[in-house]
């Protein structure tokens, strides 16, 4: 029954949790996806693709058409490495770092609302929890190893 009302906790309060307003009246025109890949060129300034699929979780074809995309509209720009001319760097256009200050900004916004109603500790105990329920997401649903206890392999002669 506890559980059941976290579910439905969780569930009426997600919208105000993960879009607040103030990312409302950000005028986003790229997918959510698409801002991710933009965060992490944002973060390193100049990324390979690889990178960014390795960050979005996305294949390459993928994310080459999601590159494709945002250097399309004016977010990003591609440049051959001048060592190595197979590589292609990914950057932000002077439009993408406008539109990542914006975001940034309202994300900054974002927490200092949260921030004006917890204390020190629970500040600090916020930030534990969200490293350990990352943690938690982050880890593959594996099957133990230690299930094999009793079964038997035979060997098979192979002619």
């Amino acid at each position: 029954m506890e559980q059941e009302k976290i579910i439905d906790l969780v569930l009426d309060n997600l919208r105000k949790v993960f879009y607040p307003e103030e990312w409302i009246q950000l005028d986003l025109t790229v997918s959510k996806t698409e801002l991710l890949a933009m965060l992490i060129v944002d973060r390193y300034g100049e990324v390979i693709m690889s990178q960014i699929s390795d960050y979005i979780n996305a294949p390459l074809s993928t994310t080459t058409g999601l590159v494709n995309r945002l250097v399309k509209n004016g977010y990003l720009q591609r440049e051959r490495s001048d060592e190595d001319r197979r590589i292609v760097a990914i950057q932000l256009t002077d439009q993408g770092r406008s539109m990542m200050t914006e975001v940034k900004a309202s994300i900054g916004s974002y927490l200092e609302r949260i921030n004006a109603v917890l204390s020190t500790e629970e500040r600090q105990a916020l930030f534990q929890i969200f490293l350990k329920i990352v943690d938690a997401l982050s880890q593959k649903n594996s099957v133990p190893r230690d299930n094999t206890v009793g079964q038997v392999i035979r060997k098979i002669p192979i002619e």
